[in-house]
């Protein structure tokens, strides 16, 4: 990871040398109109806080397990510059979370997840060839959690989904390619399709991780 970080520097160190001895630089990496449009996989590992509250006893009894989440994911955005420092944008993101066999049901869980996302950059180094923006998403996020039980027990999470992230880029004239490293934010309220889940259980997940990826990147229209 370090290399990774330190070869990006040495990018970007390398781009301002030659910037300063070459008056007839191109174009920058990131500008006014520009349309950013970029495809991404990665890995997550969050850790987790469920919580969760017995309601058919008097008095109702609260219980707190913590654990860890892993899941890969695939995820595409668009962002468009609204001027050379600052860019908006939308991100969809799909994830399968790892799952081991359940020890009573013999069965594997399918966990699938999804996250809709505003997306907020700061460019903070913008050359030729290199740009680094500095970001957050804000949205929602969504939980399928399938048991593949005998009865066919599923449990669902709705709730907010946010993150910070860095996000270098390298171009070949258009075309680039691209790291991130993020610390998303995830908090569910849990709902079942056991009604005597529904009926008798309040529950919470929240996650907190960190989320390494790669991907492509395609930037269309000129400077404005």
């Amino acid at each position: 990871m370090r290399k990774i970080i330190l070869l990006f520097i040495c990018i970007s160190s390398l781009q301002a040398f030659s910037q300063s001895f070459n008056p007839q630089t191109p174009a920058q990496s990131f500008y006014p109109g520009a349309l950013i449009v970029d495809l991404n996989t990665g890995i997550d590992v969050y850790g987790i806080k469920f919580s969760y509250q017995t309601k058919n006893i008097n008095p109702p009894r609260d219980t707190t397990a913590n654990g860890v989440a892993a899941s890969t994911n695939f995820n595409f955005g668009v962002e468009y510059g609204l001027n050379k420092w600052v860019g908006l944008g939308i991100k969809a993101k799909f994830d399968k979370y790892v799952a081991g066999k359940d020890t009573t049901t013999h069965s594997t869980p399918t966990i699938r997840g999804i996250e809709l996302a505003a997306v907020a950059n700061a460019h903070v180094v913008r050359l030729p060839h290199f740009d680094l923006p500095l970001g957050m998403d804000l949205g929602y996020s969504n939980l399928n959690y399938h048991l593949n039980d005998a009865g066919n027990n599923q449990i669902y999470g709705s709730g907010s989904y946010f993150n910070f992230h860095i996000n270098p880029r390298i171009y070949i004239k258009r075309f680039g390619f691209n790291i991130n490293f993020a610390v998303p934010i995830i908090n569910y309220s849990l709902t079942s399709n056991n009604l005597t889940f529904n009926k008798y259980i309040l529950a919470d997940w929240k996650a907190v991780g960190i989320s390494l990826g790669i991907g492509i990147q395609y930037r269309f229209l000129s400077a404005k």
